[in-house]
C-alpha cells in the first residue's frame, strides 16, 4: 500500500497541481489530505475545485478540513472579528465550495493492513515542535515531551496530520508521529512543493519525502493580477516573501529587524 499524504496547500493551486502530476507519475493507492486548503496563494477556487474533483474521482481519497478552512467557512457566525481578506475569499469561494469545506470531517480514524491511524490537522494544543526561531522554522526541533504527553492519550498506532509546516518523523512512548509539511508553504527554507509517500510493506511504515519544482514567478503574477497587492498590500507581501523563502512572514515584524 502507497499512500500520498499532503496538507496545507493554501490556495497555491500551482503547487497543488504539480504534485498532483508528481503523484500521477507513481504508483499510488490512496491520497491523505490534511487541512488548510485555502487562505495564501490567490487560487481558492482553484484549490478546492480540484479537491471536490479528487473526491468524486475515487472514495480512497480521504480529505479532512483545517483550521484555516474552518475559519474562513465560519464568517457569518464570526463576521465580527474576521479581516477584510477573509471576507473576499469567502465571497469568492461561493456556497457550492463553502458547503463542500464545511462538510468534510475534522479527523479520522481508519485501519490499513493493521495499523491503526488517526488523521487529524493539529492532533494537540501542545506543540509538537520546539519554538527556536519562528522565522526560519528549519531550526526547530520536535518537541518529544509534548509529543510523549500526545501519545498518552492516542488510542492509534499513528498520528498523522499537518499545520506546521514541517516534516516531522517521530516514534515516542510506542506511538508514531507523522508530518507531511506543506503542499503551498513550507516553513523549512526549501521553497519546492513539498508531500510524502507512506508505504506499508510487511507491516513496516517507510516514509519518503517528496520535493516538487513548480513555477513561483507565475504564481506571484495572479496574485498581482487579482489585485491582491493593491487592496491587501501587507498581507499579500507577507504571503508571497513566505511562498518564496519558505520562511514564515507571519506575525515576524519585530523578529525581522533583529534577524535580517
Amino acid at each position: 500500500m502507497r499512500i500520498a499524504i499532503l496538507s496545507d496547500i493554501h490556495s497555491n493551486h500551482i503547487a497543488f497541481e504539480a504534485v498532483l502530476k508528481d503523484i500521477n507519475n507513481r504508483e499510488i493507492d490512496m491520497i491523505f489530505f490534511l487541512g488548510d486548503y485555502i487562505l495564501g496563494g490567490y487560487g481558492s477556487n482553484e484549490t478546492v475545485d480540484l479537491l471536490i474533483r479528487l473526491q468524486r474521482q475515487s472514495e480512497k481519497h480521504l480529505i479532512i478540513s483545517g483550521n484555516i478552512d474552518e475559519l474562513i467557512t465560519s464568517i457569518e457566525e464570526n463576521a465580527d472579528w474576521i479581516c477584510t481578506v477573509n471576507n473576499q475569499i469567502y465571497n469568492e469561494l461561493g456556497a457550492e465550495r463553502v458547503s463542500f469545506l464545511k462538510s468534510l470531517p475534522s479527523n479520522l480514524m481508519i485501519e490499513i493492513e493493521g495499523i491503526s491511524m488517526f488523521l487529524c490537522h493539529n492532533p494537540s494544543e501542545i506543540e509538537v515542535f520546539t519554538m527556536v526561531d519562528s522565522l526560519r522554522r528549519e531550526n526547530n526541533t520536535p518537541n518529544i515531551s509534548g509529543l510523549a504527553e500526545i501519545a498518552n492519550g492516542l488510542e492509534s498506532d499513528v498520528c498523522i496530520f499537518g499545520h506546521y509546516h514541517l516534516f516531522l518523523d517521530e516514534q515516542v512512548n510506542g506511538k508514531r508521529f507523522i508530518c507531511p509539511s506543506s503542499v503551498g508553504m513550507p516553513f523549512n527554507g526549501d521553497v519546492r512543493a513539498q508531500y510524502i509517500i507512506l508505504e506499508i510493506f510487511d507491516g513496516n511504515i517507510i516514509i519518503s519525502k517528496q520535493y516538487v519544482e513548480y513555477d513561483w514567478i507565475e504564481l506571484v503574477k495572479n496574485f498581482d493580477e487579482k489585485g491582491y497587492f493593491e487592496k491587501y498590500n501587507n498581507w499579500s507581501m507577507n504571503v508571497v516573501t513566505t511562498i518564496l523563502t519558505a520562511h514564515n512572514y507571519f506575525g515576524t515584524q519585530e523578529l525581522r529587524k533583529n534577524v535580517e
